[in-house]
């Protein structure tokens, strides 16, 4: 067997993945370019910017034109703030009664919509004296959280008179924003809701990702159902969520999974391979294991159907991905040594644009979405940050 390559010390396993900061920024201009003037960008950072570190990519996030941070609990925002980030952060999750007092303190926004939320802040401003800022969150169909829409205006006029929070905004999601006839139904709710609220706070948004892209989303004049004057973006950011045919936008991801082979091994034909042999070699193949499993994110459901990238060939991924490692079959790749580099998600030079590996080849193959296999990868992967 040939022997390990020199490289250097690393106290984790020798798998990794790569965020590519100039493709997030390269995305972010491109969507600030596409979206008006006059409409705020929030960037939706939650579960760690979707896998890629939400305190390392939202300084080149601001840098771009983003101006908001969104966040789905307490924690994460707090982490924003210590890792020292002031740019505005909203919580658009529910926030606990009892770490409602860390807001003021953190200068962290918070998403409301009950009597017992006015209830937690009155508490918490009477400690400090400091109202807390607050968006109005408006159920108009999603039915996840949010004041009904039927109740909302009385609930919204009510919060604007109180001395211990201050309302940022009043905002609604849509439940499916490819849908147009049901995006039309909340549109038209959201615009009954907006229509009887003066004055109207200094945010109001109902636009996620792919409403963002729609003509006249943000429009200022009568083509508008509604006022709507920030957009919230999530995994556009991050290469994803793409609809070029509309918009002529074009994204790139900025994820990429690369692992080291750890172990080589020459298996004649006919030799089963990991957990219940479901995969048998039909030839003298060599089998390269590497340090990467279903308890990294990659999903078990996808054994034997991703492939990777090794000396600028496709490899396939053979037999059952078990929780902490995988096989690959690299016998078309005769010079494959320890040490090497397998690419499963990416490309293998970035100099190049193919062959590449994208989390839609596997979100197909695994019946999913991007945002789960994204979300997954960050449990216990390190991260290295490239340009």
């Amino acid at each position: 067997m040939k022997s390990l390559r020199n490289l250097p010390v690393q106290p984790r396993r020798d798998a990794w993945v790569e965020v590519n900061l100039g493709a997030i920024e390269e995305n972010a201009r491109a969507i600030r370019k596409l979206i008006p003037p006059h409409v705020a960008l929030m960037a939706i950072v939650k579960a760690d910017a979707y896998g890629h570190g939400a305190a390392m990519v939202l300084p080149t996030l601001e840098a771009s034109g983003v101006s908001m941070a969104g966040v789905a609990s307490m924690d994460e925002a707090i982490h924003i703030r210590q890792a020292g980030i002031k740019m505005p952060v909203l919580v658009i999750g529910v926030v606990p009664d009892w770490a409602v007092q860390y807001a003021a303190d953190y200068d962290i926004q918070l998403s409301i919509f009950a009597p017992h939320h006015l209830e937690s802040l009155r508490k918490a401003y009477l400690q400090d004296k400091k109202p807390c800022k607050v968006h109005i969150k408006v159920d108009t169909g999603m039915h996840r959280i949010g004041i009904a829409w039927e109740q909302a205006v009385n609930f919204i006029q009510e919060c604007q008179q109180l001395e211990y929070l201050q309302v940022e905004g009043i905002f609604s999601h849509l439940a499916d924003s490819h849908d147009p006839a049901l995006s039309q139904l909340q549109l038209e709710r959201w615009g009954q809701v907006c229509s009887q609220i003066q004055p109207l706070p200094r945010y109001v948004h109902i636009s996620n990702s792919g409403h963002a892209v729609c003509p006249n989303a943000f429009s200022e004049n009568e083509t508008a159902l509604a006022p709507n004057n920030l957009a919230r973006l999530g995994i556009g950011f991050f290469g994803y969520g793409n609809h070029p045919q509309q918009t002529g936008l074009r994204l790139k991801p900025a994820m990429s999974l690369k692992a080291r082979i750890m172990h080589l091994q020459h298996v004649p034909a006919d030799t089963g391979i990991s957990y219940g042999h479901a995969y048998q070699t039909d030839r003298l193949s060599t089998i390269a294991t590497v340090p990467l499993g279903y308890a990294d994110g990659v999903q078990r459901v996808l054994s034997g159907q991703i492939e990777g990238l090794l000396a600028g060939r496709r490899i396939p991924q053979v037999g059952k991905i078990t929780m902490d490692q995988m096989m690959f079959d690299v016998t078309d790749v005769p010079d494959a040594m320890i040490g090497d580099a397998i690419t499963l998600l990416g490309q293998e030079d970035s100099r190049k644009p193919e062959p590449a590996i994208w989390l839609d080849d596997w979100a197909k193959k695994a019946n999913t979405i991007e945002y789960e296999l994204m979300c997954a990868l960050r449990v216990r992967l390190p991260k290295t940050y490239t340009r």
